[in-house]
């Protein structure tokens, strides 16, 4: 009984995702046509508002995946495990409930030019953002409410626990358990996280607008902005300027992942087998050096 139902909510499961998806399908279909013309890539590249539009993309998806990755990590040092960490833990819906236009427009009346600060500190009026500084670190804050809350499902398992007071009764400190424990076990739910963010930031229009520079804006907000005309050439513009932002997600998850490789070295082993080193001195002169 037990196994045509499993069957039977993976059919569910997969016929949802096939609903969700299925308007995709047109889409990418309409991309195929202009991403093959090269006149329609020139058309794009030559337009002057792309690059400045895209330096701002680059720079406030960054410091949004890097911060709110970072805000997450130093939470959870402080935190966890405790009853601090638990009384967080209950208050994350409150912040994940807040609308991101909501966090966008209280934290432009914080900040901006007459807002709240503003009347206190007037001679800390920020410089006009051009490459969405203020954006990626708006989106940190409000991002690192998700990431929490995705890894605290991971790091009440029972099993890791242990693990950290094991390592804290060795005289680990916090530092050397993040980098030795937790991370390499929040691996998989941190890089689906992760991917979910840096997708959204590249992508956001409502929040880019509130908080990003305005002209140009970043390249969500223009490929929104052609999308939107009735000039058949705009729109086909904006249709390549959405292909560039994939294509941009494509970089960031190499990137990340070729990090993850070069980072997931310096573990040491569970094991104790330690990697040999393949060095030119060691193969070559270590044999004549050392006895």
């Amino acid at each position: 009984m037990v196994t045509p139902l499993r069957y039977a909510l993976i059919f569910l499961l997969w016929a949802m995702v096939a609903v969700i998806y299925a308007p995709l399908i047109p889409a990418a279909l309409t991309l195929i046509s202009p991403a093959l013309s090269l006149t329609h890539w020139q058309a794009l590249f030559a337009d002057p508002q792309l690059p400045q539009a895209l330096l701002a993309t680059l720079v406030s998806t960054t410091i949004a995946a890097v911060g709110a990755l970072l805000i997450a990590l130093l939470v959870i040092v402080a935190l966890w495990p405790g009853p601090k960490w638990q009384r967080m833990c209950a208050r994350l819906p409150w912040l994940l409930a807040i609308p991101h236009v909501a966090f966008a427009t209280s934290a432009l009346l914080l900040f901006a030019d007459g807002g709240l600060l503003y009347d206190y500190f007037p001679y800390f009026t920020p410089p006009m953002d051009r490459f969405g500084i203020g954006l990626g670190l708006t989106l940190a804050v409000k991002e690192s409410a998700f990431l929490l809350w995705i890894l605290a499902a991971v790091l009440s398992e029972k099993r890791l626990l242990q693990q950290v007071i094991v390592l804290d009764s060795l005289g680990y400190s916090r530092w050397q358990c993040l980098n030795w424990l937790l991370l390499p076990s929040i691996v998989p739910a941190l890089a689906m996280a992760m991917l979910a963010i840096v997708a959204w930031s590249l992508s956001v229009v409502d929040v880019a607008i509130i908080l990003g520079p305005g002209n140009p804006p970043t390249l969500a907000v223009i490929s929104w902005q052609w999308l939107t005309q009735g000039d058949a050439d705009q729109q086909t513009k904006g249709a390549l300027a959405s292909l560039l932002l994939m294509l941009l997600l494509a970089a960031y998850v190499l990137l990340s992942y070729l990090l993850w490789r070069s980072w997931r070295r310096t573990i040491p082993r569970v094991d104790g087998i330690r990697n040999a080193c393949h060095t030119f001195i060691t193969r070559h002169y270590a044999g004549d050096i050392y006895p």
